[in-house]
């Protein structure tokens, strides 16, 4: 995975979208613009105003800085660019003796690293710090009215005339040459690039990962000595080692995914990260689009030719590029765990692999889509969101429940036992309410959807159609069926009725049928005998051609759970037919 990672930050760096090793992106809110001898003479204000939702908001600018340290804990000061408590040796927390600290250490960070450079940036940025004094901070008049500000907006950094000291040569020369003399301590195989070179102690942080430490949390770390091992105890990456250039890349590369919020996507608990090996934008797009069915990246036009293409092995033209089933294509699953990041799922193949997983659950997915309903194809939101009430405020699916159908999905496995559990749970639970907003259904187009897909895939069922299988015997499937002929004869015999056997019988008879359905069977003898003669006959007959179906005593005293998943079918399936049927004959 971190090989993965460093490949993938090489590449970003040939197209000019990451800095190099010993740089990074920071937000700067503020430059101290300074005169030859190191006085402040000015704040130069770098925000930009930018529009957050109805109101203009000031927002610090990303500049190209040299490599910000990770502060695990203790004082640690950054080259050029840091906050007013280094710089300045003040800030709002109410600690001056460590802000004294905090200044000191970045002073003499700063004389160390320009000591042998004589550019006009650096010897401005030497002058100011032997000669500021953070106690009297109150003489500098250019401060007084920025004060406040300078405090709370987060990074500051030097500027000399027009130019800002991130840009000058001799500050990015004297910056190469201590990051070079730095690495020359405690050399060993890095375990993903596999050169000998300098050890990371402390890897960057990750930061964007959903629920995990807005700071950033560490995707490799060991604080204590339990996680140690071998009498690797000098040092917190010595048990794992991976060389500063391979830590900075990963980390890099990483957070620059996880950036990107077109291509980020968070189901439960996991923060998904994918990427390709090659033209990587348009396969994120197009695993984005149809992996995820994203209405913002794909429509549902594209969508059918993707899917069409991949079922028949035919190439692929995506946003004028013709899709390469080898690309290498990498999926990454992360979840927070205290100051840690949990990796879920790492899963890599080449694009047309996952593609034809992806379409092959589409095809389990597909059933019988009600006229109301616009779109065929089911999101993984939308699976997801089948197991949760209606009536919670909480939307999201149970975490594990996220990962596991994610990784079935795109590996081509078996949907985990809890999906189809979660489902029959929720059907069991509920009971139909159209005068909700929104109106909400026991038996769903979506839970139906999962309940074939699952039984499809885990127990090789044949006899699964999209839509009504008038040739299947299953007995569980037949005894749906007729369940829902029975809902439909008390349906004509009472228009308007407010509770149906659906609602007070559908959940035993699913598990107990055979204690039910004579129950059931003498009320729709009663409902059939309200009906006109012909409408009374042709009842009959489709009640004898599904009790034909059934041997005498065949109805079972409980149906297994994946039995009620058949007995949920063929009640969908049933209803589903008569609603296309009544449709035909409004139309005809």
């Amino acid at each position: 995975m971190l090989e993965a990672l460093v490949r993938h930050y090489e590449n970003l760096v040939e197209e000019g979208k990451v800095p190099r090793k010993g740089w990074s992106l920071a937000k700067v809110s503020f430059a101290l613009r300074l005169d030859m001898d190191g006085n402040i003479i000015q704040v130069f204000d770098l925000r930009n105003e930018e529009k957050r939702g109805k109101k203009m908001l000031l927002v610090p600018q990303e500049l190209l800085v040299p490599e910000q340290s990770k502060r695990a804990s203790g004082i640690v000061a950054q080259f050029i660019c840091d906050n007013s408590g280094y710089l300045l040796g003040v800030d709002n927390k109410g600690k001056q003796e460590r802000s004294e600290k905090c200044f000191q250490a970045s002073s003499k960070l700063h004389q160390e690293v320009l000591s042998n450079c004589s550019s006009d940036m650096a010897v401005a940025i030497k002058n100011f710090f032997s000669n500021w004094e953070p106690d009297k901070i109150s003489s500098c008049t250019a401060l007084n009215d920025e004060l406040e500000e300078i405090m709370q907006a987060g990074n500051l950094t030097f500027m000399l005339g027009d130019e800002l000291a991130n840009n000058d040569e001799g500050i990015k020369q004297a910056w190469k040459k201590y990051c070079e003399a730095q690495a020359e301590s405690d050399k060993r195989q890095c375990l993903v690039t596999g050169e000998i070179g300098p050890i990371a102690r402390l890897h960057p942080s990750i930061k964007g990962v959903r629920n995990a430490q807005s700071s950033g949390a560490s995707l490799v770390s060991f604080n204590a000595p339990a996680y140690e091992s071998y009498g690797h105890n000098n040092g917190q990456g010595m048990n794992a080692p991976v060389s500063e250039y391979a830590a900075f890349a990963y980390a890099t590369a990483l957070n620059t995914l996880l950036a990107d919020s077109r291509h980020v996507k968070v189901f439960g608990d996991t923060t998904v990260v994918y990427w390709a090996e090659k033209n990587n934008e348009i396969y994120q797009d197009c695993f984005g689009g149809f992996g995820f069915q994203d209405d913002d990246i794909m429509d549902e036009e594209t969508l059918d030719y993707i899917f069409s293409s991949v079922k028949q092995d035919k190439p692929i033209d995506y946003k004028g590029l013709s899709i390469d089933y080898d690309n290498r294509f990498y999926i990454l699953g992360l979840s927070p765990n205290a100051a840690r990041l949990s990796v879920r799922f790492f899963f890599v193949s080449n694009f047309g692999k996952i593609l034809k997983n992806i379409m092959r659950h589409m095809e389990d997915l597909q059933i019988i889509c009600p006229a109301y309903r616009k779109k065929k194809h089911i999101p993984l939101w939308l699976m997801l969101l089948a197991t949760v009430s209606p009536k919670s405020k909480d939307k999201s699916a149970s975490p594990l429940l996220s990962g596991a159908v994610l990784k079935s999905i795109l590996m081509g496995g078996n949907y985990p036992a809890s999906l189809f559990q979660y489902v029959i749970l929720r059907i069991r639970a509920e009971q139909d309410d159209s005068e909700a907003s929104p109106p909400h259904y026991k038996v769903t187009y979506e839970r139906c959807a999962i309940i074939k897909a699952y039984l499809c895939r885990r127990y090789r069922k044949r006899g699964i159609t999209v839509a009504l299988n008038e040739n299947e015997n299953d007995v569980a499937y037949v005894l749906g069926r007729i369940f829902a002929v029975w809902e439909h004869i008390q349906s004509e015999a009472n228009n308007g009725i407010n509770t149906t056997i659906k609602d007070r019988y559908f959940d035993s008879a699913c598990a107990t049928p055979a204690r039910i359905f004579p129950i059931l069977q003498k009320l729709a003898g009663h409902h059939l005998r309200k009906l006109e003669d012909w409408k009374k006959i042709r009842f009959e007959k489709q009640l004898t051609s599904l009790m034909d179906k059934l041997t005498a005593g065949e109805i079972p005293k409980m149906l297994p759970l994946e039995e009620q998943g058949m007995f949920i079918l063929g009640y969908y399936h049933q209803t589903q037919a008569r609603y296309a049927k009544k449709e035909e004959n409004d139309n005809g």
